[in-house]
């Protein structure tokens, strides 16, 4: 993510507050809770989506710290119950092998799990070795048919807060208006 765009989602012209900084909100007090990282904040936002599959791109202690911690209310699919992760190791690191290792996760969650789409977390590591997240993402659509919905929400960008507006964000970038939805049935008066 471009430092602008964290930038943009950092402002809030409604906060009496609002400096553009990432502290956005006063420093906790000792002994007080930190809260979490933007990506933590991501997955509050997006776990609730229950029919999609939720793949983290990053080493295993990411996903496995936060997973099903916070879930969804669905009596459907229970997807968002499978925790899926890239799990990059420092050999993945080292040799480049971390684009590969996403592509193929993404392709295990589609063969495997048959997700009307998949969203793909961003976490600290790829983020600062320069993983092309949206490059992977597409390049997994276009292979797999199936859309792929990169959240770019690395941890040290910032508060969970600004993950919640990460993943709304990357909502409305690759999934509201991605289709028409169904027309109403005749019985039903709108």
């Amino acid at each position: 993510m471009k430092p602008s765009d964290v930038s943009a989602l950092l402002d809030e012209p409604a906060c009496s507050h609002n400096r553009k900084s990432k502290s956005g909100c006063a420093k906790p007090k000792p002994g007080a809770s930190a809260g979490g990282c933007a990506f933590d904040g991501a997955q509050i936002a997006m776990l609730p989506i229950a029919d999609v599959a939720h793949v983290v791109h990053g080493p295993i202690a990411c996903a496995g710290s936060s997973w099903d911690n916070r879930g969804t209310r669905t009596t459907g699919p229970t997807l968002y119950k499978i925790g899926m992760t890239t799990d990059l190791t420092e050999q993945d690191v080292v040799m480049g092998r971390s684009e590969k290792r996403l592509f193929h996760a993404i392709g295990q969650a589609i063969d495997s799990l048959h997700p009307p789409a998949v969203f793909v977390y961003n976490t600290c590591v790829p983020a600062l070795i320069g993983d092309d997240l949206d490059a992977v993402c597409k390049a997994a659509a276009r292979h797999f048919g199936v859309p792929v919905v990169p959240i770019d929400c690395a941890g040290f960008y910032g508060t969970k807060n600004l993950g919640n507006r990460i993943g709304a964000d990357a909502m409305v970038r690759h999934v509201i208006g991605g289709r028409e939805p169904d027309p109403l049935p005749d019985a039903v008066v709108a």
